[in-house]
């Protein structure tokens, strides 16, 4: 009984998170989901506050606000990821990916414009276009340690639960 206890403890210190993420993942989904399915819903652009027209576009990967972002069309690829909140550390700015609609991949180098301040390499925001902000090497061993830290504390709660027994 008690071997029992300790390995629901145990796991569920390690099972929690995991199901909560579950649930935002698939809420996320789910209304992706039903925005997909609403008839004629394509990608537009609106007319906002002070006859400012905006483009509707995703923002994933790591910066600090990834979403469904509707700017003004005269934002660059900057000013959606500063809108966001800016890359996070883990960014890997030299493979930012602009997935247009009509199935176009656009690979651009932000680091490279950090660098030269040449804003001719930017492609210009289409409506529907989705920006993915790739995550570095150092992102994927972080993702990697936590792995196998937590298959360590199972581990460690089943080695626990058969010492207590004996």
């Amino acid at each position: 009984m008690k071997r029992l206890a300790i390995l629901i403890i145990g796991l569920s210190f390690f099972l929690l998170p995991v199901f909560s993420n579950a649930q935002n993942y698939n809420e996320m989904f789910s209304k992706k989901q039903q925005m997909m399915q609403q008839p004629n819903r394509a990608a537009q652009y609106i007319l906002g506050n002070g006859d400012v027209l905006l483009v509707t576009v995703n923002l994933w990967g790591h910066v600090l606000k990834p979403g469904i972002y509707s700017v003004p069309s005269s934002y660059s690829l900057i000013d959606l990821i500063s809108s966001a909140g800016g890359p996070l550390s883990t960014a890997r700015l030299n493979d930012v990916r602009v997935v247009r609609k009509n199935q176009e991949v656009i690979k651009v180098n932000l680091e490279k414009f950090l660098k030269t301040g040449d804003a001719s390499s930017l492609p210009t925001l289409q409506p529907g276009d989705t920006i993915i902000v790739s995550g570095s090497i150092q992102d994927v061993f972080t993702k990697m340690v936590a792995i196998f830290r937590d298959l360590a504390i199972i581990v460690n709660v089943f080695v626990l639960a058969s010492r207590v027994n004996n």
